[in-house]
This record gives C-alpha cells, sequence and structure tokens, in this order.
C-alpha cells in the first residue's frame, strides 16, 4: 500500500474516533506503518503531525457540538475525552481564541458552516501535493463563473462558498481561463472539481491529477459536450465516470405555476407532524433534526420545509434551499419525501409546483442539482414534468 493511501488510512482512523485520546503508537499500528517515520510523513502529506490532527479534529467537533447542542460544556468535555472541564476550555481557547461559553453566546444563534468549524486539513493536503498549482483567489475564481455563465455554474459558485475552499490553476492566477477549486468538508479527502471550458486545458488538468494518483473529480460540462481525447485520457486511467445533471426551471417559457390543495411553508408549531411523519416512514430522523435546528436558528437559515398536509396529517415534505451569493440568489429543491409510495404520483407534482411558485416568487433561481435519469420525484422526468430544463451534464469520475 502506497503511503498515501496508509496517510488516509490513519485519517479515517482519526475521524472516526472523535473522542478518543488517541496516541501516536495507536494512529501509526492502525495505518500500518513503523512508528520511526510515521510522524515525518503524516506531516509532510497534511502539514500537521498525527497527534495534532487527532486535536484539532476533536476540538472541530466539539464545536460543532457547542453550536447544534445543548449540551453542558462539561458534558462536551467528558464526551471528547477530557478529563474536566478546565483542560477542556484551556485547548479550545487556545484553539479559537475564546472559551467554549464565549464560543456557544457568539455563534449559537448564527448558521453552522465550515468557514468556521474546518481546519482546511484536506486543503492543505492537496496544495502540498500540487506544487505546480497557483492559489487563485476565490473572489477572483467567482468572478470567472460569474462572467462565463451564473447558472450553468450555479453549484460551483454555491459550492465555493458554503464550505472552506480553495482555488488553484495553472494559468495566471490573476486571470485564470481555468481552475481546481478543493473544498474541505473535514474529510480525509477533499472534494475537487474542474473549472473548464477548453479540453486541451482539461487534459493538463488531468494529467497532473494522475501523477499523484488523485482519481475523484467532477466536472461541469455544457450538455452534449464531446470530449475525444479527454475521454481516451480518462479510459487510459481506468476511470469511472457517473453523469447527472443540473437543471432550473424555465419560468420564460412556463411562468408560475398554479398550487392546489392544502399545501404550505412548516412552522415550528409543526415539528409534531413532522415527527408523525417520520415515524411512518417519510424521512430520516437526520431530516427532522436539519429542520429543527432551522427553527430554531442554528442551522442553515436559508431551509424552507414545505409540507402538503390531508385530513391534518402531513403526507409529504419539500426542503428546498436558498443560497445566496453577492447577487445571486438560489433555491435548490434537496429533498422531496411521501410518507407512501403509492401516493407520489398523485402528490408529488402538486408538492413540487408550490416549491416552485414559492421560490420564484421569492425572486430566485430555482434548481434541482444532481439530477439522476430515474423516475423519482427528484428524478430528470419528474423535472421536465413540472417545467425544469437541463443546463449542465456533471461528471463524476472515480475508480
Amino acid at each position: 500500500m502506497e503511503n498515501k493511501d496508509l496517510i488516509t488510512k490513519a485519517i479515517h482512523f482519526i475521524q472516526k474516533n472523535p473522542k478518543e485520546n488517541l496516541s501516536l503508537q495507536s494512529i501509526a499500528d492502525n495505518a500500518g506503518f513503523t512508528l520511526t517515520y510515521f510522524d515525518t510523513i503524516f506531516q509532510r502529506h497534511t502539514g500537521y503531525s498525527p497527534v495534532e490532527y487527532a486535536r484539532v479534529y476533536k476540538l472541530t467537533r466539539s464545536a460543532l457540538e457547542l453550536r447544534r447542542t445543548e449540551k453542558t460544556v462539561l458534558d462536551i468535555a467528558l464526551e471528547f475525552g477530557y478529563q474536566s472541564p478546565e483542560s477542556f476550555t484551556r485547548a479550545f481557547k487556545k484553539f479559537y481564541g475564546m472559551t467554549p461559553s464565549d464560543y456557544r453566546a457568539k455563534y449559537s444563534d448564527s448558521a453552522v458552516t465550515w468557514h468556521d468549524l474546518s481546519s482546511k486539513i484536506a486543503l492543505s493536503r492537496f496544495g502540498k501535493a500540487f506544487p505546480q498549482l497557483k492559489p487563485v483567489c476565490r473572489e477572483t475564481a467567482l468572478d470567472f463563473l460569474f462572467t462565463h455563465d451564473p447558472v450553468k455554474y450555479a453549484e460551483d459558485i454555491v459550492g465555493m462558498t458554503v464550505a472552506d475552499t480553495a482555488a488553484f490553476t495553472l494559468d495566471d492566477p490573476d486571470s485564470p481561463q481555468s481552475f481546481l477549486y478543493v473544498s474541505d468538508y473535514n474529510d480525509a479527502e477533499p472534494a475537487v472539481v474542474l473549472v473548464c471550458v477548453d479540453e486541451s486545458a482539461a487534459v493538463r488538468y488531468l494529467k497532473l491529477l494522475a501523477a499523484q494518483e488523485q482519481n475523484k473529480f467532477t466536472i461541469r460540462l455544457d450538455i452534449g459536450t464531446e470530449w475525444d481525447a479527454f475521454d481516451a485520457s480518462v479510459a487510459k486511467q481506468g476511470l469511472i465516470c457517473k453523469k447527472t445533471f443540473d437543471m432550473v426551471y424555465d419560468k420564460d417559457r412556463n411562468g408560475i405555476p398554479g398550487v392546489n390543495g392544502d399545501i404550505r411553508e412548516l412552522t415550528k408549531d409543526d415539528l409534531p407532524l413532522l415527527r408523525q411523519f417520520k415515524e411512518r416512514g417519510g424521512c430520516s430522523e437526520n431530516h427532522v433534526r436539519a429542520i429543527q435546528i432551522a427553527f430554531e436558528g442554528k442551522g442553515d437559515t436559508g431551509l424552507r420545509p414545505v409540507g402538503l398536509l390531508k385530513n391534518g396529517e402531513l403526507i409529504a415534505l419539500a426542503m428546498p434551499t436558498l443560497d445566496v451569493v453577492r447577487d445571486s440568489r438560489k433555491y435548490d429543491i434537496g429533498a422531496i419525501f411521501v410518507s407512501d409510495k403509492r401516493i407520489e404520483a398523485e402528490y408529488g407534482e402538486s408538492i413540487w409546483n408550490y416549491v416552485i411558485a414559492m421560490c420564484i416568487e421569492d425572486h430566485a433561481l430555482i434548481g434541482n442539482a444532481g439530477t439522476m435519469d430515474d423516475d423519482s420525484l427528484l428524478g430528470v422526468e419528474m423535472c421536465k414534468k413540472v417545467g425544469l430544463v437541463k443546463v449542465a451534464e456533471s461528471r463524476y469520475y472515480f475508480k
């Protein structure tokens, strides 16, 4: 197994055990490294020593608990392996510059994003792996996306702002015509996206990624794009391609749809209905929790849950989320659920139309990213039925 794979294995081990006080020896043993040079190799790949990485990851996860839960500082300290709240407070203050209580008071009512929580570990690792790439200011990268096609690149625009990201180019960093951006979701490997309109440039990036065995990345192309040289290079590397589509509502052709039935935006008073909906298999506990966090103002404040009710019972749920970047406003449908698969055809289109009308009246683009070519409520056929059109083909490559 190569050093890179062993380092990734070590990182996964740390991330699966954030509440343990891991030693250098235990991390090295799990990854299959001898202790003599493990620390040096790990730091070369990540910018952190293994023990420092474990400490930083533990603190970012505890910060998430402070923001998302009502647990006491003592409970969180003990949960993450600190012997006392005092030792936790000292470590937390050294990393965040404030005590856990002050951090909670400052951030508990604001949206949780990785801008505040991520330690940029994956980004640091990526930058060290590709010294040929020059860093690009994020605003410069966004300028490119907005200038070229803000509808086609809507997901990239959002992607560069909802997580910790870094952009890199082989071009002039002050006016790049192509670039990679990587997003750190506090995972061992960053999410890598190639933004490129020229095939020859795309092949250059592909060869660069292949040299470092970076086999997972996404590129967003115009519908029907044929890149023979790029595809041949991909095939030579043995990469698999998964294709999805980004779709948006064509308001100019369809207008704002009419809505029938008892459909409305949900409020915190509807939480009992949501929990009953979950118990009937309509959605998961994570979805209920996300909505509750939004109602409390502690999570994604752009989430606007919508419910379709019948006889006082919630039978369908939609979870559109608003993303705002500069003067661009975009709702992503995110998820639609029904309590019984047998009523999808009867109620799926109705809740879709309500959400579209709500979002369009809010002067926003309404879309569904990563749409699969299937017949589900979020599939291509339903999107077409309610008036969405394909604006980009998203290709995800992996081995």
